[in-house]
């Protein structure tokens, strides 16, 4: 099998999860939105958004250098690699969640409002566990096993934290009823991703594993700029979510909140290919070299970027009717969930080529991400301050622009490879027309607004491949 067939598989598998998942993700929505309220849906998020940062930072990068370790390994066993991988992160993310229940406790009342004070504290401890958990799951991946993931992030943590949810708002848990959810979540899912890895790996050979403060401190100088940058790129990809909290208080927070909640499924089509498109970049890289990987990695970005487009046409005829939905008060977050939807679409795309830089210039990788983290801050400020909620948006689809346009000059700059921009252009402009034919057939109602929309999105893209010649397949990649 070709990698680009065992990429689409592995993609197949999880954008079947992923289908599974968006009805959970659903669900969750309406127990959030219709049992909790937008302002304990605002505390809620502003805590797992700094639970999630924390996991960046603990987890040292091993969901993507675990494979280079794994690949480098000698002799070793492979859960001795991987348990080496599990100590350190272990640790990291105990050490962050005391600093993290220790700031909450110091900082000034004025500061954190006291149900966003409280699940901060209530959540910390889960820190280490979802930075396991990202190990674990990506370990199993390195032998292209890819059920555990699918079961583990669609199945188990969502469906268990629905239930947790649910449960505790009519046992009278109504403050603290989403913060017991994912925790339970939480758990079950590190109990299954921990079973996954001992049987894909075997726990019998782990007997013999022992610390090594050498191996220790070599994985940690090697992950040291892959930490920082995921460390900023985690702050950058919640940055927003903080301003608003900061400039608008809790329950602008848990509206904003929603419409990323809204926007998160786009960015799940490129995570359901993630799966086995990252141990594969790293292969072709070892095998082709700078040139063959980045040519693969472009055909990676414009097959994601055909199947998110649609996904932004859709927000646009379906998203204001959805939020009132799930409550009334949410309806005011529709057009930041459209500009969010349009940034999760060019990261997900073009963010491909980040793993570039992990595997080959990590320093280059983190010096980009620092600037992007100050154009944000600059701009979320800027935009916030004068359209609210909407500029907010904005804000971070300008943001993931120049973020995108500055890591492919940076490319071409420092390996001397790249891809011309019309690679992507023409299903780009294929969207952008279904997305303004989409806009202005509203009146006419969501569903034909998204049929119409969506035809013309299509047209478009089969006048190109019958123009052109070119396909949306996958190339270049190698297996083994």
């Amino acid at each position: 099998m070709t990698a680009g067939r065992l990429i689409v598989r592995g993609a197949g598998l999880s954008a079947a999860g992923l289908l599974v998942r968006l009805g959970a993700r659903l669900l969750f929505l309406i127990v959030a939105g219709q049992l909790y309220g937008a302002a304990l849906f605002g505390a809620y998020s502003l805590a797992v958004a700094a639970v999630e940062l924390a996991t960046a930072i603990a987890g040292l990068g091993m969901k993507r250098l675990i494979f280079q370790h794994l690949d480098e390994r000698g002799g070793r066993p492979e859960i001795h690699v991987i348990a080496d991988a599990a100590s350190l992160s272990l640790l990291i993310g105990l050490l962050l969640a005391g600093a993290l229940a220790a700031a909450v406790a110091l900082a000034p009342a004025s500061w954190i409002s006291a149900n966003t004070a409280q699940a901060l504290v209530l959540l910390a401890p889960l820190i280490a566990a979802q930075a396991l958990i990202d190990l674990m799951l990506a370990a199993t991946r390195w032998r292209h096993v890819l059920r555990y993931e699918v079961a583990g992030r669609s199945l188990v943590e969502p469906w268990t934290a629905i239930a947790g949810a649910g449960s505790a708002w009519y046992l009278g848990f109504e403050q603290t009823g989403l913060l017991f959810g994912y925790a339970l979540g939480t758990l079950a899912a590190l109990i299954f991703a921990l079973a996954g890895v001992g049987r894909t790996f075997g726990p019998a050979r782990l007997r013999g594993w022992r610390p090594r403060r050498r191996r220790a401190l070599a994985m940690l100088s090697a992950a040291a700029a892959n930490t920082a940058a995921d460390g900023l790129s985690g702050f950058l990809v919640r940055l927003d979510l903080y301003l608003v909290g900061i400039l608008m208080g809790e329950h602008s927070a848990g509206v904003y909140g929603m419409a990323r909640q809204l926007a998160q499924p786009i960015r799940q089509v490129r995570q359901s290919f993630d799966g086995l498109l990252t141990p594969l970049v790293a292969k072709t890289l070892r095998a082709g070299g700078p040139e063959t990987a980045v040519r693969a990695v472009a055909s990676a970005a414009r097959l994601i970027l055909s199947i998110q487009l649609p996904m932004v046409i859709g927000m646009i005829a379906v998203g204001w009717p959805l939020l009132r939905w799930l409550g009334p008060e949410f309806a005011a977050g529709w057009v930041a969930a459209i500009f969010l939807a349009g940034a999760e679409t060019v990261q997900g795309a073009f963010g491909v080529g980040e793993l570039l830089f992990v595997y080959r210039r990590p320093r280059l990788g983190l010096g980009i991400i620092a600037a992007t983290v100050l154009v944000a801050l600059a701009a979320v400020l800027l935009f916030t301050s004068i359209w609210g909620l909407a500029g907010a948006g904005a804000a971070v689809l300008l943001t993931y622009a120049l973020r995108a346009w500055t890591r492919r000059a940076a490319l071409r700059r420092s390996l001397g490879v790249g891809v011309p921009v019309r690679h992507s252009l023409w299903p780009a402009l294929a969207g952008a027309a279904g997305a303004g034919i989409a806009w202005l057939t509203l009146p006419n109602g969501w569903a034909a607004s998204w049929a119409a929309g969506l035809a013309i999105y299509a047209a478009l893209l089969l006048v190109w491949r019958r123009l052109t010649g070119e396909h949306l397949s996958l190339d270049h990649f190698a297996a083994h």
